[in-house]
């Protein structure tokens, strides 16, 4: 049966659909990512009152109509986003295509970064067409970006990933772990079941510790952020309507900390995933220039998973709900479990050198598109992006038209499938890529310190 939209086809006595565009999948039942409306917000983090903050809109003809509304003076701060730089590129079936890319000088998003507590921080964007939106946070000294995820993919119950809280001695600032929660509606309630370390959080006068629950009613278009002196992650929220949640750390690093270490922090931040739209096989991909990094699995439900390095199974193990585990990698590897989980990547600090740290959303193999049209920002440092994709179809990579001449490839056996992964230096700016045989394959950005998804494919 085919969904969305798609039609059977009959061949051969095999039945196949033809999906409409913007879908894909067996029956048709991914979503290519791009949406018409979303909210946008950041939490906060150490650098609030230098960084600016930039959205990224990728769409994919001339006359679409895209607005943007401060949540917190709807009637006053429309505004029409209309300049556009723009490229040309062969698309998947020989004809011409016109991808456009909004770049955030033009989009004034000064302040949009929550409080503690409640606030109408935030942006809602629409649009008459399919848009896919990338935000970034920059200063002088550091970068964050993340895919936005389109309202009609979020949903009401989320697990919460963060990481280690560093010492603030070392750093000399705040490193707290947080996350926001964005209503979309009016007279949303909300639970959220704290996991904490250690200590309280402290609410509307009351202490909650781990376990417990704080319960709000938000309304629409309205951000809360909680925050904490130790990790949060395994925090669960659940709500009556759909929410959007963005979470990570105000100023962090992944190192061991010595007396006489010299590292920078800066800040963790994703937009998380709803429980629905998890898998239940990943393959991490290999990054450049990244010599160590923290794998962290995250368990909705009571699961078995299984952690494979170079073709052998390092760990079988059981992780309860809402806990993690964290594990080790320099190349490639690979984890499948019983049940649907979160997996986040978290690249090591190198000392003395501008190779920093970053929180960034690990794609399940099933969530792959076929081709993305992304960005690469303006940006000082190095950039790279890192693909994973079935090894049958480790050739045949057009980027920006041009055929890659792929090397240094990592292959790892997954189940009884194997898997390849590679990355290679890219330029700012906007880009295309496909794969002539139309093979899905994962796509991640990333810098000396930021890193997040060239896009995936959502359940419909």
């Amino acid at each position: 049966m085919c969904r969305n939209g798609g039609r059977c086809k009959l061949f051969n006595n095999t039945h196949s659909c033809i999906c409409k565009p913007g879908y894909l999948g067996r029956q048709c039942q991914l979503s290519d990512g791009r949406g018409e409306d979303y909210i946008f917000f950041v939490t906060d983090d150490f650098w609030h009152d230098k960084h600016t903050v930039t959205l990224v809109l990728i769409k994919s003809n001339n006359s679409m109509d895209t607005n943007l509304t401060m949540c917190d003076s709807p009637d006053k701060s429309q505004m029409s986003i209309d300049e556009w730089l723009k490229i040309r590129h062969i698309g998947l079936y020989g004809h011409e295509n016109e991808t456009a890319f909004l770049i955030g000088q033009n989009v004034a998003l000064t302040g949009v970064v929550s409080s503690e507590g409640r606030s109408k921080q935030c942006a809602i964007i629409s649009s008459n067409e399919p848009v896919r939106i990338y935000a970034f946070l920059k200063d002088a000294d550091f970068m964050e970006g993340f895919l936005v995820i389109p309202l009609e993919f979020l949903s009401t119950n989320y697990v919460i990933p963060s990481f280690f809280v560093q010492p603030e001695a070392y750093f000399y600032r705040h490193t707290d772990s947080l996350f926001a929660i964005g209503a979309l509606y009016s007279n949303t309630t909300i639970n959220i079941t704290l996991q904490i370390d250690d200590g309280s959080i402290t609410y509307d006068g009351a202490n909650y510790t781990t376990n417990q629950t704080i319960s709000i009613v938000l309304n629409e278009n309205t951000i809360f952020q909680l925050s904490h002196d130790t990790d949060l992650t395994g925090t669960t929220i659940s709500a009556s309507k759909p929410i959007a949640i963005v979470s990570g750390n105000r100023c962090n690093t992944v190192a061991t900390l010595k007396p006489d270490s010299s590292f920078y922090c800066q800040p963790f931040m994703e937009m998380i995933l709803p429980v629905n739209q998890l898998d239940n096989a990943y393959v991490i991909p290999k990054l450049a220039l990244r010599v160590n990094s923290t794998v962290r699995i995250l368990a909705v439900n009571n699961t078995e998973v299984t952690i494979q390095q170079d073709d052998s199974i390092i760990s079988t193990r059981t992780i309860m709900s809402s806990a993690f585990i964290d594990f080790q990698y320099d190349n490639i590897s690979s984890v499948c479990s019983m049940s649907d989980i979160m997996v986040i990547i978290y690249p090591e600090d190198q000392q003395n050198t501008l190779i920093g740290s970053f929180m960034m959303t690990v794609t399940g193999i099933h969530q792959y598109l076929y081709e993305y049209d992304f960005i690469v920002p303006y940006v000082r440092f190095e950039n790279f992006i890192s693909i994973t994709v079935n090894s049958d179809e480790i050739n045949g990579f057009i980027l920006d038209d041009q055929l890659l001449n792929v090397h240094d490839v990592f292959n790892i056996t997954h189940n009884s499938d194997l898997f390849s992964s590679f990355s290679l230096p890219i330029s700012q700016g906007e880009h295309y890529i496909v794969h002539a045989t139309k093979a899905r394959f994962g796509l991640w950005v990333y810098g000396d310190n930021y890193g997040y998804q060239g896009g995936m494919a959502y359940k419909t």
